[in-house]
């Protein structure tokens, strides 16, 4: 990790950065013209960042100096980028191929071979010094070859070369499992309608045309399983970005503080929507829980997640969301910085193949259910916080 820095005697955390895609040592940092395009423009938005960067005397000190770290790693690496000639063998695979391989006799995959900073295996692209590009260097068309490979000796044989862009084979997500609930809902008397004065909700959303855009049976929207590789950032405890950490090493009980959203959306007649989490999920399986929830990216606005968010899980694209509080939650495997939001519309969620469905509840069923393991301790204690005085 790279470190920045602060002033002697601050209580803040010390602002930290992931090193640079891995290169072996004595190896040239090779990258195609696009990965220069890539680096450039991510050291354009880091400039614009810092410059624009806000806030208090240490939040602005925190935030520039892990914004400074980050460029300096940056600053390095284009410095190293050589851009070598690109199919000047045609026929031959080499860096900046597209290759088409079949391993074994199997399936074939097309993949491009990149620089370390392009590199993404679950997209096709792999790193000119990895196993399989090496293995598949210079040869053409046709041609097979005994390798070596981390899994074993592996026969590959070269099906298709070119230099022009070719469809990617990309990782796909599996299917999961229904879920079944870990305890009997309370069934309750239905809750007198509530208007929306009753919440002092004044803004409201009308569905249009563009607000249910997912199939039923979330078809536009396939199930997948969280990533534990994926990069979140990590804040101190104002909100502001000190570094960063995969999903993993957030969930495995570390308490590294990492940044969520949560959408409360009620139907105009104060019913309250909640999603049902499917069993693969890591924390919490099978419980009820707020309507929408869901890490905030790196580098992403919070507003902006909080969208993306909705329209991945339950298909909403036109809300009016407003900011209740931020607070910390703590479980006794992570610690999470919320920003709590809610909305009232009168649209029907289409939950995603992600989740396990979800409806609308009246208030009085949520109260008859608190407290038995109905829904996650987060949605209780979170919803006691900003609604009890409805329940």
């Amino acid at each position: 990790m790279s470190r920045g820095f602060v002033k002697d005697g601050d209580i803040e955390e010390v602002p930290s950065v992931e090193q640079r895609a891995w290169i072996p040592e004595g190896v040239t940092n090779y990258v195609t013209p696009e990965g220069l395009a890539l680096l450039n423009a991510e050291r354009d938005e880091l400039i614009a960042r810092r410059d624009s960067a806000s806030g208090n005397e240490t939040d602005l000190r925190i935030t520039r100096n892990y914004l400074n770290a980050k460029l300096q790693l940056l600053e390095e690496r284009i410095a190293s980028a050589v851009v070598p000639p690109i199919g000047s063998t045609p026929d031959k695979v080499g860096f900046g191929a597209y290759a088409t391989v079949s391993i074994n006799g199997g399936s074939s995959r097309t993949f491009r071979i990149v620089g370390a900073d392009e590199a993404d295996a679950s997209r096709g692209l792999i790193s000119f010094f990895s196993p399989v590009a090496r293995a598949v260097a210079g040869h053409g068309a046709g041609e097979r070859i005994t390798s070596g490979l981390p899994s074993g000796n592996r026969e590959l044989e070269v099906l298709a070369v070119s230099y022009d862009p070719l469809p990617l084979t990309v990782s796909e997500s599996k299917q999961t499992p229904k879920s079944k609930l870990a305890s009997p809902i309370i069934p309750a008397s239905p809750a007198p309608s509530i208007g929306r004065a009753g919440f002092g909700f004044e803004e409201h959303l009308s569905c249009s045309s563009k607000a249910n855009t997912r199939a039923q049976d979330g078809s536009a929207n396939p199930p997948r399983r969280d990533d534990p590789f994926e990069i979140l950032p990590l804040v101190n405890e104002r909100g502001v970005t000190i570094g960063k950490a995969t999903r993993k090493e957030c969930h495995n009980g570390t308490k590294l503080l990492h940044p969520v959203v949560h959408l409360h959306l009620f139907n105009p007649a104060g019913e309250v929507y909640l999603q049902k989490r499917p069993d693969w999920k890591d924390i919490q399986p099978g419980k009820w829980d707020t309507a929408v929830g869901g890490h905030i990216g790196f580098g992403e606005p919070v507003e902006a997640a909080l969208r993306r968010e909705v329209a991945e899980e339950i298909g909403l694209e036109e809300f009016e969301p407003k900011l209740l509080g931020k607070y910390i939650f703590e479980s006794s495997r992570d610690r999470e910085f919320v920003y709590v939001y809610r909305a009232v519309s009168d649209c029907v969620p289409k939950p995603s193949a992600e989740l396990d469905g979800g409806r609308f509840w009246p208030l009085s069923e949520i109260s008859a259910n608190m407290g038995r393991k109905v829904f996650t301790p987060n949605f209780e204690s979170e919803f006691r916080k900003f609604f009890g005085k409805l329940l």
